[in-house]
């Protein structure tokens, strides 16, 4: 079970998330600026759009008032070393692998807790079962008692990252026609639980990472586990549940049937967005990951994403015909 996160935008906290202090709360980003600041960078078309709201074009990703100042500068830190030693040479091709200090786990943590937090205090999680509910709460406390430095891990909610990028074949019996754009593309959130396994989930471009909030099977995860202090990201030889990938195509899946759903006014916006600088477009990350789709799927990649438009114009010649 996944959650609606039909409450977000207009959920605002009264006090601190984080501390609990009351004051004057800043405008957070759930997923940081600079994921948006990159992906918009790296468009095709210079805007961005959301899976919420598709025929809406946006700059930046969502901003509750969530965090005091000082909470605000605590999370900024880690974010900071997040984007400059691992995002940016990563997605740059600076380097396919990096080693990291505790600002790693920090930074891995105080987004999942964003995402879980915010989902579960707009109302996101209604109809999760009361025992998982329980085992949320345990998480965001260990979490938000990590990140202000009163416990020194956190305990047993593991965070989980590794990079996923374009792809030309895959093991999925039924993938989705829009994956590499998914996969290298796409700010995705969410909360999940299927049996006693519960995890929040943020893509941030390639970037994917999974916060525990209960976890079966730990071993069958290999390569992927942030640690306290140190170590190294990026390996190669990762090891995942077949579930997770299930899971991953799923969300690309919902991500495409939400895209379809721009309508034919938008899709002339973009169109003309294209065709006023084709030189940004056709050099483009977007087209890129289109490129890939299309070898994979054929016209199926194209048709993942437009169904809504196509069966309108199928519909309008129809009612033409009579």
């Amino acid at each position: 079970m996944t959650t609606s996160q039909s409450n977000i935008p207009q959920f605002v906290f009264k006090k601190c998330a984080l501390c609990t202090r009351s004051g004057d709360l800043q405008a957070s980003h759930i997923i940081p600026r600079f994921v948006f600041d990159w992906l918009r960078e790296t468009s095709a078309t210079g805007y961005i759009r959301f899976s919420q709201s598709p025929n809406l074009r946006v700059q930046d990703g969502l901003k509750p008032r969530m965090l005091c100042w000082n909470c605000e500068q605590l999370l900024s830190t880690w974010e900071r070393e997040f984007s400059e030693k691992c995002f940016v040479p990563i997605n740059n091709g600076r380097a396919r692998k990096i080693s990291y200090g505790p600002w790693m786990l920090k930074f891995a943590t105080s987004v999942s807790w964003r995402v879980l937090r915010v989902l579960a205090d707009s109302g996101s999680l209604t109809g999760f079962p009361d025992h998982i509910l329980t085992k949320v709460n345990a998480a965001l406390q260990e979490w938000a008692s990590f990140l202000l430095g009163s416990q020194s891990n956190p305990g047993s909610h593991e965070q989980h990252m590794f990079v996923v990028g374009v792809v030309d074949s895959t093991s999925n019996d039924n993938p989705p026609a829009n994956l590499s754009r998914y996969l290298s593309r796409t700010i995705d959130l969410d909360v999940a639980h299927a049996n006693d396994s519960v995890f929040s989930y943020a893509k941030m471009g390639c970037f994917v990472l999974f916060g525990f909030v209960g976890m079966e099977y730990p071993r069958r995860w290999k390569g992927t586990r942030l640690h306290v202090q140190q170590g190294r990201f990026g390996q190669d030889d990762i090891e995942l549940p077949s579930s997770i990938g299930e899971y991953i195509c799923a969300r690309a899946r919902f991500t495409a049937e939400k895209s379809s759903q721009i309508s034919e006014r938008q899709q002339s916006k973009i169109r003309q967005t294209y065709e006023r600088d084709l030189e940004r477009a056709a050099q483009s990350e977007t087209l890129r990951a289109m490129h890939h789709d299309v070898l994979m799927f054929g016209t199926d990649a194209f048709r993942a994403t437009q169904r809504t438009i196509l069966d309108n114009t199928k519909k309008n010649k129809e009612k033409g015909q009579r």
